[in-house]
C-alpha cells in the first residue's frame, strides 16, 4: 500500500481503523515477555531508535489507537529485513525449508494464549508515539 509519497509520508482515509494505512517508511520489531514468549510486534518510522530490553515504551495498539499504553519488553529483535533494493537482491533469499523452519519456531515461541485454536487471545500490533503523532497529524491536515 501508499505510505510515502517522493519522501512525504501519505495516509488512505477512511472511517474504518482498521483498513486505514500507517503513513511513512517503517521497521517492525516483537516484543517478548520475560518467559520468552513474544507478546507484541511494534512498528515505528524507519529513523526512529531501536526500543531497547527493559525500557519503558508508550506504545498504542491498532484498533484502540486513542489510548497510550506502557510495555515493558525483555528482548526485542528487529523483524525487517531488505532482501530487494532499486530491483537488485541485496541479501541473499533464504530456502523454502529455511523459512518454512523459521515458521515453525516462530509458532512455537508463541503463548498458549495466542496459540490455542478454541478462543485465542488476540496477538497485537501497535506503533510508536512518534508514529502515532504523525498518524493524527496527517488525518488532522486532511480535513
Amino acid at each position: 500500500q501508499l505510505v510515502e509519497v517522493n519522501g512525504s509520508p501519505c495516509l488512505k482515509l477512511t472511517e474504518d481503523e482498521e483498513k486505514m494505512t500507517i503513513p511513512g517508511m517503517k521497521t517492525i520489531y516483537r516484543l517478548y515477555d520475560d518467559a520468552g514468549h513474544p507478546f507484541m510486534d511494534l512498528m515505528a518510522l524507519e529513523e526512529e531508535p531501536s526500543p531497547s530490553a527493559g525500557q519503558e515504551l508508550g506504545i498504542h495498539v491498532l484498533g484502540q489507537l486513542g489510548e497510550t499504553t506502557k510495555v515493558i519488553p525483555s528482548t526485542v529483535e528487529p523483524l525487517h529485513r531488505t532482501y530487494f533494493r532499486d530491483g537488485q537482491v541485496c541479501e541473499p533469499l533464504p530456502s523454502l525449508p529455511e523459512v518454512r523452519t523459521h515458521a515453525q519456531v516462530s509458532l512455537n515461541l508463541l503463548s498458549p494464549a495466542h496459540r490455542r485454536l478454541h478462543e485465542p487471545q488476540p496477538y497485537p500490533v501497535a506503533v510508536t508515539e512518534r508514529l502515532h503523532r504523525l498518524f493524527l497529524e496527517l488525518r488532522q491536515g486532511s480535513h
